[in-house]
């Protein structure tokens, strides 16, 4: 045993200090106010959500860490976190929620916010260049694959162009800079 006294080496710590300067008081206030924010209070960190997240096994911040990030006013931490662009939106943590915490739809309110802020991976910004400037996400190419599975070599009714012209006046067409 030692004596008394020879304890003088700090403590080790699992977690990172948080700097207090570095958070925004207003944060959990702005998602609160959003239409899915509404019992983000209620959040007493249990893990359900975390339990039911399929990937949460992959992120730094697993989902109740989110939360609990917003709560505490981590702002920037939270809107430049990959995690919030990774979520599958399987809503297993929100149907799961005890308290009835709005899990994936906050993470999609956050997901608007850094969008706004320019906070947009560039992989995100790509699929949203190339939905502006086709109309779909995948484009048939293989003409040999639909020859033989008996299909016509075009997708009948397929015409693109509406959902073009729609999506220049959205959030995305200004995102990718294609929109008004």
């Amino acid at each position: 045993m030692s004596e008394a006294g020879e304890h003088s080496t700090t403590p080790v710590t699992l977690v990172d200090p948080i700097d207090i300067s570095t958070l925004d008081p207003h944060f959990r206030n702005e998602i609160r106010s959003m239409p899915n924010g509404d019992d983000l209070y209620a959040c007493f960190a249990c893990t359900t959500c975390t339990a039911a997240c399929p990937i949460a096994c992959q992120w730094t911040y697993k989902p109740h860490q989110l939360i609990r990030m917003i709560l505490l006013g981590m702002r920037n931490e939270v809107l430049s976190s990959k995690e919030i662009w990774e979520c599958l939106t399987c809503f297993q943590c929100q149907e799961r929620c005890p308290q009835g915490v709005r899990v994936t739809d906050i993470i999609f309110d956050c997901k608007n916010l850094a969008a706004e802020e320019g906070l947009v991976p560039e992989n995100i910004l790509g699929l949203g260049r190339q939905l502006l400037e086709s109309g779909q996400l995948y484009q048939v190419t293989a003409d040999w694959e639909r020859e033989d599975l008996g299909l016509e070599p075009e997708v009948p009714g397929l015409d693109p162009e509406p959902m073009k012209a729609i999506l220049h006046g959205t959030r995305t067409g200004r995102l990718v800079g294609g929109g008004d």
